[in-house]
């Protein structure tokens, strides 16, 4: 059940609406649907009372040799009238609330005593006690009213007999067309009537409430990219304006923690240089050539430390403002310079892709991990493949590979597979820091995997 489910916020709106809605539909339907029958036999029963209470009085008043003319002229489909000695209809006690209202309300609006008077309802599947009805499919009808009833939608008959003040008895014969059922076309209709509106509204209500978490959304992607990205707009309803309004005091924030720290490892780096270089001056007063060596390559390496830990501190990628460039020819570029320089460097790539960046930050991080691939792997295979959503940027060597156990613990700042900190083995342990943050304010993903056949593989997925 859960797979059909509509995953979307909207789709959830709207079925929640929509059986809802249809739910408190249906009640209501089953709630008054009696009610509904009940009006309706009463404006039914008011008016076939209203004509056999006029028919009667016609032959009250008019001449006994008139009657069998008026015979002809009120007989009808719909109602049959017949004048005989004795009563057709028989005395019931269990007539039911609709025969002994319609024989209460004959008798006051023609004057005369109920025990003149005798109504009965049948169904259309009870006979009755009487034997002067022929069945049919429409119900106990007189044979030729059962034949021109013959496919009509009767639900019961009613019978009535009214003696006159001559003691003959004044019959009639009705058929009583049933209320349209629960579950008709009308009803159906309306449901779907319903149902079609309720998915139009909810679907624009809460396409109109949505929307703004989308745009959430979105500023929250931008900000993972770009903390210095425009800022949402403070606008719409009270709760997404504060909404709002929080999230850019958030994203401020991030902005002076980002700027606070360059600053204070500027400064940092700025103090310490100057006690670095003070030293290098006095290490040439050292009189052994060994130790005066020793000390001057710390220095260098002290040096080499405060210059990597500004580049990886420094938020070039949201500093630098992005721009699309193609990336086929950076990295065709860069793989080309080192080749130059002597370094085996290889390079795959498509004759141009448009990709949008910041181009000096992403060439240096692609810098640092073909220098490692080359440094710890031999040599460096470099392939930059796109698709439709995504650029993936493969780096692969020859050389032992990594421990899988140690994967994440390279992209840590300062951590280092060789323990020793010999600057002929390594740098300082900031390039795939560095990588991984620069990939990571584009928006993308940075993996590492050992190759079957040996070596690492490196790989970089970029959005598109």
């Amino acid at each position: 059940m859960r797979r059909l489910l509509p995953r979307s916020l909207l789709g959830q709106t709207v079925l929640l609406l929509l059986i809802g809605l249809i739910g408190s539909h249906l009640v209501s339907m089953l709630m008054y649907a009696d009610d509904r029958v009940a009006v309706l036999a009463q404006v039914g029963g008011r008016h076939v009372t209203e004509r056999v209470a006029e028919i009667t009085r016609l032959f009250e008043e008019a001449p006994p040799e008139w009657r069998p003319r008026l015979l002809k002229a009120t007989d009808s489909p719909s109602l049959v009238v017949t004048l005989s000695a004795q009563a057709q209809t028989a005395p019931r006690s269990d007539g039911g609330w609709m025969a002994e209202l319609m024989r209460r309300r004959l008798a006051l609006s023609l004057g005369i005593e109920q025990s003149r008077i005798m109504v009965e309802m049948l169904d259309h599947r009870d006979p009755g006690p009487t034997r002067v009805m022929a069945q049919s499919s429409a119900g106990w009808l007189p044979p030729h009213m059962g034949q021109m009833m013959e496919g009509w939608p009767v639900g019961q008959t009613l019978r009535a007999s009214l003696q006159l003040q001559d003691g003959e008895w004044l019959n009639f014969t009705t058929p009583i067309l049933p209320a349209e059922p629960f579950w008709s076309s009308r009803a159906i209709l309306s449901m779907m009537l319903m149902a079609l509106g309720v998915v139009v509204l909810s679907a624009l209500a809460a396409r109109r409430l949505i929307a703004p978490l989308q745009h959430f959304a979105a500023a929250a992607e931008r900000l993972g990219k770009d903390v210095t990205a425009d800022p949402l707009p403070e606008s719409g309803p009270v709760e997404i304006r504060s909404a709002s309004i929080a999230f850019n005091r958030m994203q401020q924030r991030l902005r002076r923690l980002v700027e606070n720290r360059t600053r204070l490892l500027a400064a940092i780096s700025h103090d310490l240089r100057t006690p670095i270089t003070l030293l290098k001056l006095r290490t040439d007063f050292i009189a052994d050539e060994a130790e005066r060596a020793k000390a001057m390559a710390t220095l260098d390496e002290m040096e080499a430390m405060i210059a990597g830990i500004l580049a990886f501190a420094r938020d070039d990628a949201e500093a630098e403002k992005r721009r699309r460039v193609d990336l086929a020819a950076l990295v065709s570029s860069l793989c080309d310079d080192m080749a130059d320089a002597g370094q085996p460097v290889t390079c795959a790539v498509p004759d141009k892709l448009s990709y949008e960046c910041s181009p000096g930050v992403l060439k240096r991080a692609v810098v640092n991990l073909v220098e490692n691939a080359v440094r710890y792997g031999g040599r460096a295979g470099v392939r930059l493949d796109a698709r439709p959503t995504v650029v993936i940027l493969s780096i692969e060597d020859d050389g032992p590979g990594i421990p899988e156990a140690e994967f994440a613990q390279v992209f840590q700042p300062f951590y280092r597979l060789e323990g020793s900190r010999n600057r002929d083995t390594g740098g300082v342990g900031l390039g795939m820091a560095t990588a991984q943050a620069v990939v990571h304010a584009h928006g993308g993903e940075i993996h590492l995997s050992n190759r079957p056949e040996g070596g690492l593989l490196v790989t970089v997925e970029l959005p598109r």
